[in-house]
């Protein structure tokens, strides 16, 4: 494990209200860690497959939709880092994993189950978006109401129909994370009532009631009533609000587990055409030390539930 990775791991402040991450040391032993990625073919997604695979530790499993997108990916990862000296240690799941799939997913999992038995990590880091004011994904256009539906059936149910596939594997590791690659347009602040805040917050969500209100959001941008109801404008903000929200029930519902979200930043890749300033390899390197982080032994806490912005753990408002 490298030096930068011992140093992410649990750190609390005696208020208990502020995590830097780079304050403590990880004592993982853990041997051939599997680390799956989802969407990892480029941008954010290879990005934290390539720093994965340099850990001595731990083994790299690339997935995406275009296997033949993949298998480039995999040849650039192990060339680069073999003309750099390093020894990268992973591979492309030989299954498309496609978020809008069922049985794509079914299928993919499957074959994780048969290959390796057991899954230690996972990266939530599959998404669409779609043309608005500020997004610029390279896709056709679409109206408001076709994104919704797609975007929440894609970013959302499908990243959780994922994990929940993914929950028998992860209950099988010595240490099982689920990291959540989240963005800052899935802050709170794009909510406009306060009963959709206090639902999203509420210390006793469920998958189920979450599910609801992400179906809701859709059926409330097909009938026109979503502005008056308080929902938001932007589809990928409000399926990134529901990762994070959902990243918060599921470390209540499994405590062994530490599920935690991540904001990568505004990163340079091609859902913005490219404009983003910040380089995808930056913005990967907060997940990737999310994969190396341990539970602080002394104190038994399990860093969970919790989400993450350059190193450091940030409250969901976004208010510092």
């Amino acid at each position: 494990m490298t030096a930068s990775a011992r140093a992410f791991a649990l750190f609390y402040a005696a208020s208990h209200s502020h995590i830097d991450v780079t304050d403590a040391f990880s004592t993982n032993t853990d041997q051939n860690k599997v680390v799956m990625i989802t969407g990892a073919n480029k941008g954010i997604g290879k990005e934290i497959s390539r720093l994965v695979g340099r850990e001595e530790d731990s083994f790299a499993l690339l997935t995406c939709r275009d296997l033949s997108l993949g298998r480039e990916a995999v040849l650039d990862l192990r060339q680069t880092s073999e003309a750099e000296g390093v020894e990268w240690d992973g591979e492309l799941l030989p299954r498309p994993l496609d978020l809008d799939d069922h049985e794509s997913i079914r299928q993919a999992i499957g074959w994780v189950e048969h290959e390796y038995g057991k899954i230690d990590v996972l990266i939530n880091n599959a998404a669409v978006c779609f043309n608005s004011p500020t997004l610029y994904g390279r896709v056709e256009h679409k109206t408001f109401e076709e994104q919704a539906d797609i975007t929440m059936r894609t970013n959302y149910f499908g990243t959780l129909e994922v994990t929940e596939r993914c929950l028998p594997l992860l209950e099988r590791s010595s240490s099982p994370r689920i990291i959540n690659v989240a963005s800052y347009a899935g802050r709170l602040a794009i909510l406009r009532s306060q009963e959709l805040v206090d639902a999203f917050t509420s210390e006793t969500l469920t998958v189920s009631e979450l599910s609801s209100l992400m179906d809701e959001f859709v059926r409330c941008v097909n009938d026109e009533s979503y502005t008056s109801k308080g929902w938001p404008t932007t589809c990928y903000g409000m399926s990134k609000l529901g990762l994070i929200a959902l990243t918060r029930v599921l470390a209540r519902q499994h405590p062994d587990m530490m599920v935690n979200s991540v904001d990568p930043g505004y990163c340079c890749t091609d859902q913005n055409n490219n404009q983003g300033p910040v380089d995808a390899a930056d913005g990967a390197y907060t997940p990737y030390l999310l994969t190396q982080m341990e539970c602080d032994e002394a104190s038994g806490e399990v860093m969970s539930g919790l989400h993450f912005y350059e190193q450091q753990e940030i409250p969901w408002t976004y208010e510092f």
